[in-house]
């Protein structure tokens, strides 16, 4: 088995196997009354079982001895697993003297010392002996005094192993990746119960023990990388950064207060940290995530050389005395026991809980969560959209790790709007990554799928941390406000002395770097401030308004027609569906009126062009008049809105009676106009789907074409119904599965009728039909009819309070704008963009409940009592999971993978030898990508090895066989070999699979061409 798979399976044997086991271990523990009973400084409810060791080691034992193989290894690891939790179980019924354990650890430190798996770092056998010993014995007492709250061992060591895998996998290791990955699984396993509320298992000293052990043991192996020693032991130390700051600190607070290290107490990080959160859960995730950090900052120092891993111990041990300054001025004696939740869990005095939690609405926590998610996908265009893999695999690793412990910490069940959209979503990404089974391009479909589950995921998180219209209210003003930065940028660049870098062929295209999708962000962000212009207050309304003019002419400056279709789709949707529509269409006819006047200047620049690129004075006039348009329109509807707030306060009914009837006006002239021009407007339809069938260039600036004499905007010119004709010939041949996610490139290439290289159908819609077929169609019609479900529901709530209904215009424009857009092209591979639709469609489809009766329960079941109670609840709330810890393991894959490419791309020219070490690396955890295996050819290329840079492209071949790229680079090494037999045959086999490639045509009749 590869690396990867190694990973996966030990992982879900582990905690396939500890989920199961668990329920035996509670029967077991209660027939054998072995309670851990709320005595003294214990504050849990009831008796509690213990044996939870029990499941986690088995389930740890299983898994290791199936995957990890190396047996000098895995049978010292399993040996002193096994005794500590005899030793730990025996103390958990009957106390063991702390000599007794102390030498049962010193003695288990030898043996792991004397097998190879200690520390080993040249400084002589007696120095190694002693560091293993101390090493061993602090970190299994460190765990073992972390278990004082429900789950925080096994979060810690979850955490732990995860940063241990990561650094050990990156190091080229095998058994301490495979080790440490079964033993977060068999943590993860066992925490949906011991975090139930109240738990219905301890883990005990019969699982913390052996839990430090095993940390302890795989920490060593995976930081034990170079010379000189110092380095391996501070990233050991930060690989278990926390554990060791909650010792130090109870070490530092009992010697102040004369207590001895041995007795329990209320002293812990988890105890003061209680003080600040809601719940035993809450600390469990919280510290969790600190671990997360600081193991994240241990892998970035080993890869940055001496002086990174200075700055990490630095910035740890700083951190660390801040903490235990801060935490120790706390009075222990205020950690009463008052309505605990777990084994030590403490509820903090009442003065502190009701100064720091307040209502739901304004946690701390949530609103920063979701302004870093707002404001990081509204600025998201000066990363290109995180369109780069490099960029989104690890955020989206981030949104599912928050999104994971989102659903831990604060569960919500999903009514059937949120069900729907998020069913459908989850849903493509799961059907993605299925679709791998029947298509060519493996890597393609696991890259789509991974996309869809990062979408999927933050959905997902965005529904656990919008608990009400405000939340709503600050998660898409915070992406307004990114979207407003990014157009002052663009404005103040266009003032400046360089308008012209702005534009590629005359049209709009940076910051975000492509064209429509500028266009689109900046119809996206009209809508996020006209929501604010329907404010009542003159000063909100006006700076609104005008912030939407801007918006609105940047648009234009794109020239897209997809833009321009997208403005005019959510327009119409939103005036039809939003309640208020009187006031709001004259908002739109105000903002209108100062678009109509700017337009002729942004319109010239793309008309005023010199070898694509825009004049500096052209430039300049468009910014002025954007800019002079927006403070137009900003300050004579700042008037209006003044003067409609004076009439409404002397309540004049026929005046507004009145201003409805005048809406009327524009309504009857516009449909006047459009009889009188029936006859013309058929005529430039027709002319126009001509045109679009027949695939004419659109008029590019300045040049005659089929569409010239007209405005770019009103051209039915370009190449979209031939990607769109070949997208529906490929799903009418493959109706029920399609060809797999990311796999329409293949036809498209052997199917065109023009020169253009591109790797989509062009519409959301058309891509889920050909690749995924009718089920991957049904969900994505799953998503839009949820989104659609909830537009319509939300509607009541539009109608009775004016802050639900500016959200309702700034949800659903959004989101429908860039649904229109995306349906003409590919908006939903930019995931910073899609972001901003998918905060849209969360704010839309967010439950919405009226408040419960006094004295009535919650209908929200908690994160382990959905896993175990009614089958529909539990099915639903499975599928998460599992969900969840798919994409985490996928995106890992991917983002390990491409890490290792990359490096080797990057190291090809200078050290090629290292570059084909990095690049077997790579292969080892994803064999199905191509990419590697051209830059594996590259690199045994440098060494003149022509017959095994061909030998790795054959290997490329087994996993797509119909690459025409593979079959060109094998011509051209043949070529280079002077092997021109072979050459003709590979470049002809090439032509074949691309036969719109003039290189191509030319290289499969005569090779040599080339040479010449």
């Amino acid at each position: 088995m590869s690396l990867a798979e190694r990973l996966l399976i030990g992982f879900a044997i582990a905690a396939m196997v500890v989920y199961a086991a668990t329920p035996y271990a509670i029967v077991v523990a209660d027939r054998l009354r072995f309670y851990d009973k709320p005595i003294g400084y214990k504050g849990h409810a009831r008796p509690t079982p213990y044996l939870g060791g029990a499941a986690v080691m088995a389930g740890f034992i299983v898994a290791l001895l199936l995957t990890a193989g190396h047996w000098g290894r895995t049978v010292p690891l399993v040996g002193g697993v096994a005794l500590l939790w005899a030793v730990g179980t025996i103390d958990d019924r009957r106390t063991v003297r702390p000599a007794w354990r102390v030498l049962v650890e010193l003695a288990l430190a030898w043996m792991v010392w004397a097998s190879g798996l200690g520390w080993h770092l040249h400084m002589g056998g007696g120095v190694d002996l002693a560091l293993t010993c101390l090493w061993v014995l602090a970190v299994v007492n460190a765990f073992n005094l972390f278990d004082n709250m429900d789950g925080t061992a096994s979060a810690m060591a979850l955490v732990a192993c995860a940063g241990i895998a990561l650094l050990g996998i990156l190091h080229g290791h095998t058994w301490s990746p495979v080790a440490a990955v079964a033993l977060a699984g068999a943590c993860l396993g066992f925490l949906p119960r011991n975090m139930a509320r109240p738990a219905r298992i301890f883990l005990g000293d019969g699982g913390s023990m052996p839990l430090g052990f095993a940390v302890a043991v795989l920490a060593m192996r995976a930081a034990v990388i170079s010379a000189p020693t110092w380095k391996s032991l501070v990233v050991a130390l930060l690989l278990v950064g926390v554990p060791v700051l909650d010792t130090s600190l109870v070490i530092v607070s009992r010697r102040r207060r004369g207590v001895s290290i041995l007795k329990g107490g209320q002293d812990h990080l988890t105890h003061r940290a209680r003080g600040f959160l809601p719940s035993a859960r809450a600390v469990a995730l919280t510290l969790g995530a600190v671990q997360a950090v600081v193991s994240v900052l241990a892998v970035l120092a080993t890869q940055g050389g001496s002086s990174f891993i200075v700055i990490g111990a630095i910035l740890y041990l700083l951190a660390a005395a801040i903490a235990i300054m801060v935490l120790e001025t706390q009075q222990v004696e205020e950690f009463g026991a008052v309505g605990v939740e777990g084994p030590g869990a403490r509820n903090p005095r009442p003065g502190l809980t009701g100064r720091l939690r307040s209502s739901p609405e304004h946690s701390p926590a949530a609103l920063a969560c979701l302004i870093v998610l707002g404001l990081g996908a509204g600025l998201s265009p000066f990363l290109f959209a995180y369109y780069d893999a490099s960029v989104w695999v690890p955020v989206g690793l981030g949104i599912v790790l928050a999104c994971a412990m989102g659903v831990v910490a604060r569960p919500a069940r999903p009514d059937g709007p949120a069900a729907l959209a998020l069913g459908g979503l989850l849903g493509l990404g799961v059907w993605s990554l299925t679709s791998t089974a029947w298509a060519e391009s493996v890597e393609n479909a696991v890259v789509s799928g991974n996309l869809w589950l990062v979408y999927g995921a933050l959905l997902l998180l965005m529904l656990v941390l919008l608990r009400g219209e405000r939340r709503s209210a600050v998660l898409l003003g915070a992406a307004g406000l990114g979207v407003a930065a990014v157009a002052i940028s663009v404005l103040a660049r266009l003032l400046g002395g360089d308008p012209g870098s702005l534009f590629l062929g005359g049209r709009l295209n940076s910051p975000l770097g492509y064209i429509n999708g500028e266009g689109c962000l900046f119809v996206i962000g009209f809508w996020l401030c006209f929501a604010a212009a329907e404010a009542r207050r003159a000063l909100v309304a006006g700076p609104a308004a005008g912030m939407a003019t801007l918006m609105a002419c940047l648009a234009i400056l794109s020239q897209s027609r997809g833009t321009a279709i997208a403005m005019l789709g959510s327009l119409i949707v939103v005036v039809a569906l939003t309640p208020g529509r009187t006031r709001r269409v004259y908002g739109l006819l105000v903002v209108a009126a100062g678009v109509a006047v700017a337009a002729p200047e942004e319109l010239r620049v793309y008309d005023h062009t010199v070898a694509g690129s825009a004049l500096v004075g052209v430039g300049h006039t468009a910014g002025r008049s954007a800019l002079l348009a927006a403070l137009a329109v900003g300050a004579v509807w700042g008037l209006l809105t003044w003067a409609l707030g004076l009439l409404r306060s002397r309540d004049i009914p026929r005046v507004r009676r009145a201003g409805a009837w005048l809406l009327a006006i524009p309504v009857v002239l516009a449909l006047a106009v459009a009889a009188g021009s029936a006859h013309r407007i058929e005529h430039d339809v027709r002319d126009q789907w001509h045109t679009f069938t027949n695939l004419a260039a659109p008029n590019a600036g300045g040049s005659s074409s089929a569409s010239a004499g007209q405005s770019r905007l009103l051209s039915g010119a370009g190449n979209r119904y031939d990607y769109w004709r070949i997208a529906w010939h490929v799903w009418r041949e493959h109706p029920l599965l399609g060809v797999g996610a990311g796999n329409y490139p293949r036809s498209y290439y052997q199917q065109r009728a023009t020169t253009e290289d591109i790797q989509q159908p062009h519409s959301i819609e058309l891509q889920a039909l050909s690749e995924l077929g009718l089920v991957g169609a049904l969900l994505l019609a799953g998503l839009i009819a949820g989104i659609a479900w909830g537009a319509v529901r939300m509607r009541p709530a539009a109608r009775r309070s004016a802050l639900t209904r500016a959200l309702m215009v700034a949800a659903v424009g959004a989101f429908v704008a860039w649904l229109v857009q995306t349906s003409g092209d590919w908006m939903q591979l930019l995931p910073g963009l899609t972001a901003i639709a998918i905060a849209a469609a969360a704010v839309i489809v967010r439950p919405r409940r009226l408040p419960r009766p006094a004295g009535a329960t919650s209908r929200n079941p908690r994160f382990g009592q959905a896993l175990t109670g009614r089958p529909a609840l539990a099915l639903g709330a499975s599928a998460i999971v599992v969900t969840l810890v798919v994409a985490g393991a996928s995106l890992s894959r991917q983002g390990l993978a491409d890490l290792y490419r990359e490096r080797a791309q990057n190291e090809l020219s200078a050290r090629p030898a290292s570059a084909l070490t990095d690049a077997n690396r790579s292969l080892e955890i994803d064999s199905d990508a191509v990419e590697t295996y051209y830059v594996k050819a590259a690199a045994l290329a440098r060494f003149d090895q022509a017959a095994s840079a061909q030998a790795v492209l054959r290997q490329a071949l087994e996993h797509e066989p119909n690459n025409f790229v593979t079959w060109t680079l094998l011509g051209d090494i043949s070529l280079r070999e002077h092997r021109t037999g072979a050459a003709k045959r590979d470049y002809t086999r090439a032509h074949q699979l691309n036969p719109r490639d003039a290189t191509l045509a030319e290289l499969s009749r005569d090779p040599g061409s080339a040479l010449r």
